[in-house]
Parts: C-alpha cells; sequence; structure tokens
C-alpha cells in the first residue's frame, strides 16, 4: 500500500485546520462586534460575515487561472501573508465600511489560501488512496468549524482582546507553516498559456467538475439553513439542549464517516457512497422539520453529518479524477465556489420562507434540495452508462 502520511500532508492539513479556525471565529466575533461595538441591525452585521465570502469566491475565479504562472507556494504565501495582516487590521476597526472591506480583502486570501492547500493535497496524496487522504484532510475544516466558533463565543466573555490575539497568533503560524511547506509547482504548457488569455467560460470553471459541483451546490444550499437558523429554529421549537448539541453531533458524525467514506470511494467507488449519502442527507434534513424531541433533532444532525458531511470530500476525489494534474486547482476551484455559492445564497432563499410558512418549512425545502442533488446524481449515472454502452 502506497504511504499516505508524509510530512508535507500532515503540515497541509494542519494549516487548513489552522485557517478555518480563524475563519470561523472571526465569523462569530465580528457579528457579534458589528451589533454591539457600531449599533446596526442582525442583517447589516451578516452583511459583515456574508462578504467574507463574496471576496472568497472573487478569488476563487482568478486563483484557478494563474495559480500555475504564479507558482503554488508564492500564491499560497502571498495569500497567508495578506491574511495576516488583515487579521492584525481587527484592532483598528472604527467602523462598518472599515470592516466589511477588511472581511472582504480576508475573504479573498481566505479563498486563495484554502485552495492552493486542497489543490496541493489531492495532488501529493496517492492515487489509490486519493478519497481516503483527501477524507482525511477534510476533516480539518469540520474540526476547524466546531473549534472556531468555541472559541469565539468563549473568548470575548473572559476578555475581548483573547479572540483577536489567539487570531494573530495562528495566523502568523500559517506563515511559518507556507515557508516550511514542499509544493510541487506543475510547468505550465503552452496550452495552458493560450487558454489563460481567453474569457471563455472553462477557463474559469473545468468542465468535468462541473456535475459533481452542481450536485455539491444543492447540497450547500440545503446545509446553509442548518448554519444560518438552526439555534433560532431549536428555540423556537423548544428544544435548546438538541441545538446546543447540534453542532457535537454533527462534527462526530463527520470525523467518524468522511475517512470510511473515502476509503470505500478507492476500494467500490463512486456510486457505493454518493447515493446513500444524498439518500441519508434527505432523512437528515425531514428528521430535523419534524423534530418534536431533542433525540429526533440530533438524529437529523448525524443524519445530516453523514450525508451532506461527505460532500466536500468526496467531491473533491470525484472532480479531480478525470483531470490532467495541471487542472486540478481549476476542478477544486470549481467544486469550492459550488458549496461557497451554496452556503452565500441559501439563507437569503430559505430564509424567505420563514415568515410566511414557519422555520420547519425551511427544512423541508433543504429536504427538497437534497432530493434535487440526490436525482441530479442519480442522472449522472444512468447518462455515464448510456455513454460506456454507446463507446
Amino acid at each position: 500500500m502506497e504511504k499516505l502520511w508524509s510530512k508535507d500532508y500532515v503540515l497541509n492539513i494542519v494549516g487548513n485546520l489552522l485557517l478555518f479556525v480563524v475563519f470561523y471565529l472571526l465569523m462569530v466575533y465580528t457579528t457579534k462586534l458589528a451589533i454591539t461595538e457600531f449599533n446596526v441591525s442582525v442583517s447589516e452585521a451578516g452583511l459583515a460575515s456574508g462578504i467574507f465570502i463574496v471576496g472568497a469566491l472573487v478569488a476563487r475565479l482568478v486563483i484557478s487561472r494563474y495559480m500555475d504562472f504564479i507558482g503554488r507556494k508564492r500564491m499560497l504565501i502571498i495569500a497567508v501573508v495578506i491574511h495576516a495582516i488583515c487579521t492584525f487590521g481587527y484592532h483598528f476597526i472604527d467602523g462598518m465600511l472599515f470592516l466589511c472591506t477588511l472581511r472582504f480583502v480576508q475573504g479573498m486570501t481566505y479563498g486563495m489560501a484554502s485552495t492552493v492547500i486542497a489543490t496541493t493535497v489531492a495532488s501529493i496524496v496517492p492515487e489509490s488512496r486519493r478519497g481516503e487522504g483527501i477524507g482525511y484532510f477534510t476533516l480539518s475544516i469540520t474540526l476547524g468549524s466546531a473549534i472556531g466558533p468555541f472559541l469565539g463565543i468563549s473568548l470575548p466573555q473572559i476578555n475581548p482582546l483573547y479572540a483577536l490575539v489567539l487570531c494573530d497568533v495562528l495566523s502568523i503560524s500559517l506563515i511559518v507553516l507556507a515557508f516550511i511547506l514542499n509544493i510541487t509547482e506543475i510547468k505550465v504548457g503552452f496550452r495552458q498559456r493560450v487558454e489563460v488569455k481567453s474569457f471563455r467560460l472553462r477557463t474559469f470553471f473545468e468542465p468535468t467538475a462541473i456535475p459533481i459541483s452542481t450536485v455539491a451546490l444543492l447540497g450547500a444550499i440545503g446545509y446553509s439553513a442548518v448554519m444560518s437558523y438552526i439555534g433560532t429554529y431549536s428555540e423556537a421549537i423548544g428544544l435548546l439542549l438538541g441545538g446546543s448539541l447540534f453542532y457535537v453531533a454533527y462534527s462526530l458524525a463527520c470525523l467518524f464517516f468522511r475517512p470510511i467514506s473515502g476509503i470505500m470511494i478507492d476500494r467500490f467507488g463512486n456510486h457505493v457512497v454518493m447515493v446513500p449519502v444524498l439518500f441519508t442527507m434527505i432523512l437528515g434534513f425531514i428528521a430535523i422539520a419534524i423534530a418534536e424531541s431533542n433525540i429526533v433533532l440530533l438524529l437529523g444532525a448525524v443524519l445530516v453529518g453523514i450525508g451532506y458531511g461527505t460532500i466536500p470530500s468526496a467531491g473533491q476525489t470525484i472532480a479531480v479524477q478525470k483531470v490532467k494534474l495541471s487542472k486540478f486547482s481549476l476542478a477544486t476551484s470549481t467544486l469550492y465556489i459550488a458549496l461557497d455559492t451554496g452556503n452565500g445564497i441559501g439563507p437569503y432563499i430559505l430564509g424567505m420562507v420563514v415568515p410566511i410558512y414557519g422555520f420547519r418549512a425551511v427544512y423541508m425545502c433543504s429536504a427538497i434540495a437534497a432530493l434535487l442533488a440526490f436525482l441530479f446524481y442519480i442522472g449522472m449515472i444512468i447518462k455515464s452508462r448510456k455513454e460506456n454502452v454507446a463507446v
């Protein structure tokens, strides 16, 4: 069996974990800061968090085109240095304009750094263990999404400066890691030089990655309702215990199932994992929508953790399967753009349902989005089998 756990593989996992801890910590911190210090509405505070994702999307569109021209390591160093400067900038925020500008720029650096790291991992893991390797790697995102919000809520209660100081330390650590990492650079060929000068759709997105990215987009739209409203929802239906433990159950399900799903993809193929995973996601959203007890709500968290929690890792594995090494960055970027877009537009789309039909309807809509993802993936299977028969 080919070796998976190399020094650079581990360092990439650590770097990604640090990046996502800072991301989630500051997302919680800035929302509260905007409301308490600048006396803005909840929706305006949400803009300060959401504009970060806009910056990440802009960066991903550009980074996938120019990463190999600038150099992957150079791009990573540039990204984490500017990211650290932005992190220090939080000490000097004096208004919403400064905060939103800072969030947008830092969102761009987050998009750049996360794309480089994810592309590097997909490039260095052995092909025979790619699903497993990416599965372990994406656990860093899960851990970051659990650790970051916890620190963002708890540290300011002790001392308002502690959260920012920790982010400063983690950001400096990212710079050190960027210099230590050995990153294999891709030699840019003539065809890539020609393609980068054009502005056709295929130069921004990898065509072979668009189908699985569409599945990821639909799943992310559904999951965005969990991220945005589960606290308010659990309070509204009187299940505060389930709401408080929701992310614990979700994270544990991800931690357990992601590595298993990666190994299964390597050994048995994509469909053996993706079909049951997408069906499980549907059941998870339905369980959340109909929950009358803490147990059912937490069951929904586990099912969504197994379902949606598997999509980023399995999706990246599938996205890079049919592309050359030089296209890994574009394929990875295409998937991450879909995930970011779904998480960005989902709360606005599904939030419109609340005033008319209530919160339970939001999670039924999430289940419908998951059902569409399931049906779309079944369509992908049917299409691929017809093409194979034709050949």
